[in-house]
């Protein structure tokens, strides 16, 4: 294998996201953003994690009004992909809501904020976003030290079947 060889193994993978592109596609299950390496995942006022209720949203120059919710890169090892790593981060929140949120990682212990990364209503989002996507034995869940979650790691097969059968809905 080899980095060519593994980006054109998850061309499709991209190629979907792209269907599914937030800025061009104003369809409800069009809420991605696919880079080089993985894809954005956005939510709407429609669709967003139980907690965003009230965040506003706009829509820029999207197709439709949106908020960042998280991203899923490739996780390599060496010269392999090996999984998608996810990861979310509600800057909306720490925007919109300064006295309950803060982009800082680690809080101080006397601090009456709570972060923004990692949330545990952002992972049920998309854990719940398209049943199926995250559910399955493939994944694995990493938690820190704290048990705070982090990055769950999902198949790619998984995640290629996953989007064909969004792309078909």
């Amino acid at each position: 294998m080899s980095y060519h060889t593994e980006h054109q193994r998850l061309k499709p993978v991209l190629d979907l996201a792209r269907q599914l592109d937030i800025a061009t596609n104003p369809e409800a299950k069009a809420i991605f953003e696919a880079g080089n390496a993985g894809f954005q995942v956005w939510c709407t006022p429609q669709d967003h994690p139980q907690d965003w209720r009230g965040i506003q949203m706009i829509s820029g120059a999207f197709s439709k009004a949106c908020e960042y919710v998280g991203s899923a890169q490739w996780k390599w090892e060496d010269e392999r992909i090996v999984a998608l790593e996810i990861e979310t981060s509600a800057y909306a929140l720490a925007d919109q809501r300064p006295n309950e949120y803060c982009n800082l990682k680690e809080i101080p212990e006397a601090f009456h904020r709570r972060t923004i990364f990692n949330r545990e209503a952002d992972i049920d989002w998309l854990l719940e976003r398209y049943p199926g996507y995250f559910n399955r034995p493939v994944c694995r869940y990493r938690l820190s030290a704290t048990n705070q979650l982090r990055s769950p790691i999902a198949d790619l097969s998984f995640w290629r079947t996953t989007f064909q059968r969004i792309a078909n809905m």
